[in-house]
């Protein structure tokens, strides 16, 4: 909020907006990203356990869950207020970044988002519980939320450096989607299936990558759509 309410006002918008925007961005971001969990994730387990569903405070948030709630109510504010929907989207993306990744590093320390046993040099030693097990072990496994935030930390990179020539509205939007999107259908394959409350698949793929697909897709549509409609305006 704060990187995104300093370039609002570097680029004539206002602020007031952009914190008016934000509630309309986060408030349905955790509500989605709970209700993804629990019915996209793993709604075996809570048929079972139907007063754990709100037990915010045990943890169990699906990212993609998140982007689509904040994506109803990010589009729902800027059509109603009839602001500069690019513009607006284009600062909440260029501050969300930084954001996120220090989210993930968040996840990282918790051990979150477990992934396959494994020897790489980055991989984590944590507690974990395996599928039919009644005790915790410790083993060396991918640990996604550090893969993670890597990657966020490099699309921000990419951010500030792009940043030092104009470009469109809709430039950091599409680019957040497609650059995240893409790594994060393939990191998916390094989660572990073996543990318990392991991500559900479908097909054979996670939710995150079919959201994955759908986000590159958008990203894509936005990038090319706008550089088609627009010229660069300065930053």
């Amino acid at each position: 909020m704060w990187l995104a309410t300093k370039r609002s006002r570097e680029q004539g918008l206002d602020p007031q907006e952009l914190g008016n925007l934000a509630t309309w961005i986060l408030l349905p971001a955790f509500v989605g990203a709970r209700l993804m969990h629990v019915f996209g994730y793993h709604w075996t387990y809570y048929q079972q356990h139907m007063s754990e569903i709100w037990r915010l405070w045990e943890g169990g948030m699906s990212s993609y869950g998140g982007f689509l709630g904040a994506g109803i109510g990010g589009v729902t504010y800027l059509v109603r207020s009839k602001n500069d929907f690019w513009h607006y989207a284009d600062v909440a993306s260029y501050g969300f970044i930084p954001g996120w990744t220090i989210g993930r590093i968040g996840c990282f320390a918790i051990h979150d988002h477990p992934g396959r046993i494994s020897d790489f040099f980055l991989a984590a030693e944590m507690k974990v519980l395996p599928l039919g097990q009644m005790h915790y072990v410790i083993q060396a496994r991918h640990e996604l939320g550090l893969y993670d935030g890597l990657l966020s930390g490099l699309i921000w990179l990419g951010f500030w450096l792009s940043d030092r020539r104009p470009r469109f509205h809709g430039f950091f939007l599409g680019w957040m989607c497609v650059a995240y999107a893409l790594p994060r259908f393939f990191l998916d394959y390094l989660r572990a299936t073996d543990l318990s409350m392991a991500d559900t698949r479908y097909a054979g793929l996670t939710p995150a990558q079919y959201g994955s697909i759908i986000l590159l897709l958008l990203g894509g549509w936005i990038l090319w759509t706008r550089r088609m409609t627009t010229s660069p305006t300065a930053v």
